[in-house]
């Protein structure tokens, strides 16, 4: 099977996300989420992998998706309480250049 030509644009409800994914995804989400607020906190590599208990290659992974400028911003939102952890946000998987 071929990857489309075109990105797909798919609203997946946080309610129907959350029974489509396994324990352990939800534990990885969960491990990034640790890692991420970590490392905005200043955190180094290391204390960031001893401190989740993950290697450090996982940071690093994880580090490198604070480079997108809208997730770093959004998390300081989250962060600083500009937003809600709760508010409804529907996960997109894709969009087209169109659509930025």
């Amino acid at each position: 099977m071929s990857k489309p030509v075109v990105d797909k644009y798919i609203d997946v409800p946080f309610e129907v996300l959350a029974k489509l994914i396994t324990v352990s995804e939800l534990r990885m989400i969960q491990n990034r989420w640790e890692i991420l607020n970590l490392l905005l906190d200043g955190l180094s590599i290391r204390k960031v992998a001893l401190a989740a208990h993950v290697g450090t290659d996982t940071v690093m992974r994880t580090a490198k998706m604070l480079e997108h400028e809208d997730l770093r911003i959004e998390l300081i939102k989250i962060r600083t309480g500009i937003i809600s952890q709760t508010q409804h946000n529907p996960w997109m998987f894709g969009t087209s250049k169109s659509e930025e």
